[in-house]
This record gives structure tokens, C-alpha cells and sequence, in this order.
């Protein structure tokens, strides 16, 4: 295939004989070089470009589509056979409706539920993202039916009909909300649609390369829940061709504790992702159980341990509890360990601050300096030093202050998901650790202090339920 000034994705190029050879466009002019390679770019004062316009405007008549200006997206857009574009630099596929957010909109996002997405997050995986961190379908249909100015019910509203409301309005009524995967740029790209996708706009736009894009979201949640685990080699396993064209599920839920890792992470999905939210189910804990067999490595951050080890101990004669109970003690225990880390900021202040960096942070900050390889269980087979962009050296401060936002995010009681329920002696035992926080304590030694009373706590939520 061609191959003009840079280099294109072998998934693109795959593509391009796809849409080249689909009747779908059948009649529509390409020349070949003389290497016998398609020439896919032609320009709207070439030869080729004029006969491509000519054809296009024959197609709009066939298809009913009157020929005026914007017609050419149009029609396009209607034969496309998949609605999904290939990226001519990453090789991600994207959609070619307006399903992605503008940066306006990210921003009304993030002042409405305080969580932050990018520009290349699909619609879908916001909504699914938004239930993930509590909030309720009404909520989030009734913010952007207002966004289109309806101010129905939202009860009325499927998801689904929601997002084709928000989209019709977008690509046919010029509101500047969402975006498609890729621009119109017919007849200079034979498929109508500009080679790069939303995501790499970096390659024309410096400083908005992929993988800052994409950090946005893949690694949010974990920075917010303070998860264990290899975080950067999961965020790169999460975006590598193991899940193409799937979303990557965390076999157990980043919001129960357990880690954020690329050996417990499976493909699956997009609406069976969304709906899982945050279920423990049998199938996870076998499953998670064979991979720390395999791996040696757990799958539950260090704060709930305990309780996972109760649960994988007794689990086979209580399946029954599975899903209701043994995830309400997860989710109570969580909401104990936030209440602890705002307590910490809120009476220590810097040196609280200082101290939680120091003792759970900082020991993950190697982990951006390398770039990884994986095997399709996630397993890293190689390591490098890591080539770093001028935002990417910034990962660090990236990861410590979404980490301590959500701290305050999480204990804001209009978003609190459960109340904290710490006892009068464990809340003792805080207020002490908080003093010898104060008092400039070795931070390991500290630590130990946190450690014992997140054990402490642990025994006796395993008790009460």
C-alpha cells in the first residue's frame, strides 16, 4: 500500500485495502504508483481529486442527499460500511460519528461530577465511566439532554436514545459538544475522513501526543482509589493491540481495592464493561486466584488485604455472599481508608501530605520511568528505560495530585458513596497516629502505625459481617 510522507500503521493499511475493495465505492477513481501501491491522497485540484468530487456528487443524487455545501461528509459518512476508522498512526479505530467530547464539554463534565475524561473517550465509556463513580442514568441523561435544551424527564430517555439525540445535534445542528473520531477531508483521503484519528492529533498538533491523551482516563480511577499493583505497565497494557476493538476490564473492581495491574486486567466488551461496574462475582475470584498462583503477585491492594484472604478462604462455602456481602465489606472498608487518608491531610496538613507521598506514592514513582512488553496474560516479558515527552516527566505530580483531589473528592459528602465507620477506639488509635505524623516520626515506622490500623479495622468489619 501507499505510503506517503510518514509511516502508517499496518492496521491502516489494512483498512485501505478493506474500503478500497468494498463495493461500497465501487467506481470511486484511486490511481496506483507505479510500485503498484495505491496512491490514497489526492488533491481536490488533481485529476483524481476532480473525478472523486464528480463521483460523490453522483452518489448524492442516488442516495437523496442534496448537493450543496457539507454534502461530501454526508455521503461518505453513508456508505461507510463500518462507521469505524482506522488511525493512520496509532492503528486505533474510532468512530466516525460525533461520539467524543469536546474540551468544553470535558470541563462541564468535570465542574458537574468532578471526574475527568479526554478528548478521545468515546460517549459511551463516559456514561459508563459516570455510573462507575456513582452517579445514577437520570443524572447523567437529564445534564446532557439540558446541554441540547430539553428539559424532559430524563426517565423518558434510554441511554442509547440520549446519545443519538446529543449526536444528531452535534453533526447536523453545529452544537459543540461532541466531535467525531475523525474529520471530513474529501477527496484529498479516498475514505472521505483525514488518516489521523482524534487520537493521534499530537502527530499535527505538538504537545497532544497519544499517550498523554490517553492518560487522562485509563489511569484516573486507580490514582483515585490509591490501587497497588504495576499502574504505568497496566495504563500501557490497557492501550496495546490485546484490546483492540474491547475495553479493558479490571477482573476485580479498582473501587473494591484490588489492584491496577496488567495481570489482572481481561478484555471485554464495551456494554458488558459498563454494566459490571463495580460486582464481585465467582468467576472473578477463581480467576484472580489462578493469576496470584500463577504470578505470585496479589490482586488486592495492601489496605484490604485481610479481608480478601478472608474471602478467598472461605468463599467456596459461602458463594452466597459473594455478591452482596463480601463486596458491601470491600466497599465499607474502602470508604474507612479514604476517611483515614482525608483525616490525615485535614489534621496534619503539608505534613500529612508529605507523609502519605512519602509512604505510598512515592515507592510507585519507578514505575513511570520504564515502557513494557507484555505476553497476552498481561505478564511483562520485557523493560526498558522509558523515552520521556516534556509532559510525560510530570507523570509523577500528574499521579500525586489526582490522588490527594480525590481524597477530598471522595470523603465531599454530596459524593460520598458510604458513610466512614471507623469505631471510638480505631478512631483513637488515628488521632495518634496523626500525632506521631506531627512529631516528625520515621515515616516507616509511621506507616506501620497506618498499616496496624487498617488491619485492625479489616478484623473488625470481617466480624460484624
Amino acid at each position: 500500500m501507499a505510503r506517503e510522507e510518514r509511516h502508517w500503521h499496518p492496521r491502516f493499511e489494512k483498512y485501505m485495502d478493506f474500503i478500497i475493495n468494498h463495493p461500497n465505492y465501487k467506481g470511486l477513481p484511486i490511481k496506483k504508483k507505479n510500485s503498484g501501491e495505491y496512491a490514497w491522497i489526492a488533491t481536490a485540484k488533481s485529476e483524481t481529486g476532480k473525478a472523486r468530487i464528480k463521483w460523490c456528487e453522483q452518489k448524492a443524487r442516488q442516495l437523496n442527499i442534496p448537493v450543496k455545501p457539507g454534502v461530501f461528509a454526508k455521503v461518505m459518512l453513508e456508505i461507510h460500511p463500518t462507521k469505524m476508522k482506522v488511525c493512520q498512526t496509532c492503528g486505533e479505530e474510532m468512530s466516525l460519528y460525533y461520539h467524543y467530547p469536546s474540551i468544553n464539554l470535558i470541563k462541564s463534565i468535570e465542574k458537574e461530577f468532578g471526574v475527568e475524561y479526554s478528548i478521545e473517550d468515546h460517549i459511551e465509556d463516559i456514561w459508563g465511566g459516570l455510573i462507575n463513580h456513582g452517579f445514577d442514568n437520570n443524572k447523567i441523561a437529564r445534564f446532557l439532554l439540558r446541554k441540547i435544551n430539553i428539559v424532559e424527564n430524563p426517565i423518558k430517555f434510554s441511554k442509547m436514545k440520549v446519545i443519538e439525540l446529543v449526536e444528531n445535534e452535534c453533526r447536523n445542528n453545529g452544537k459543540r459538544l461532541l466531535s467525531p473520531g475523525a474529520m471530513s477531508n474529501f477527496p484529498d483521503r479516498y475514505d472521505g475522513f483525514h488518516t489521523y484519528n482524534r487520537c493521534c492529533r499530537s502527530a499535527q498538533d505538538k504537545g497532544r501526543s497519544k499517550e498523554n491523551l490517553r492518560s487522562y482516563t485509563k489511569d484516573r480511577r486507580a490514582y483515585e482509589y490509591w490501587s497497588d499493583g504495576n499502574i504505568h505497565a497496566a495504563n500501557q497494557f490497557m492501550g496495546s493491540v490485546f484490546f483492540e476493538g474491547v475495553s479493558a476490564d479490571h477482573i476485580g473492581p479498582i473501587s473494591l481495592g484490588f489492584v491496577h495491574d496488567s495481570n489482572f486486567l481481561q478484555p471485554m466488551g464495551r456494554g458488558d464493561n459498563s454494566s459490571k461496574r463495580d460486582r464481585l462475582e465467582l468467576s472473578d475470584i477463581e480467576q484472580m486466584i489462578e493469576i496470584e498462583k500463577r504470578t505470585n503477585m496479589s490482586s488486592m491492594s495492601w489496605y484490604s488485604q485481610l479481608i480478601w484472604e478472608h474471602i478467598k478462604t472461605n468463599y467456596l462455602t459461602n458463594r452466597h455472599l459473594i455478591s452482596s456481602t463480601y463486596r458491601d465489606m470491600l466497599k465499607q472498608n474502602m470508604s474507612n481508608f479514604m476517611y483515614i487518608l482525608w483525616h490525615i491531610l485535614d489534621s496534619c496538613g503539608d505534613i500529612g501530605e508529605n507523609f502519605l507521598e512519602e509512604a505510598l506514592l512515592k515507592p510507585k514513582y519507578n514505575y513511570f520511568n520504564h515502557s513494557y512488553e507484555f505476553n497476552d496474560y498481561g505478564e511483562i516479558i520485557r523493560e526498558t528505560p522509558r523515552n520521556f515527552t516534556e509532559r510525560s516527566l510530570y507523570e509523577d505530580d500528574r499521579y500525586r495530585r489526582i490522588a490527594f483531589k480525590s481524597v477530598y473528592d471522595y470523603n465531599n459528602k454530596a459524593n460520598r458513596h458510604l458513610e466512614p465507620d471507623l469505631s471510638k477506639d480505631e478512631m483513637e488509635d488515628l488521632n495518634k497516629l496523626c500525632i506521631d505524623i506531627m512529631t516528625d516520626f520515621p515515616v516507616e515506622q509511621t506507616k506501620l502505625g497506618l498499616e496496624r490500623l487498617m488491619h485492625k479495622i479489616q478484623s473488625r468489619i470481617i466480624e460484624s459481617f
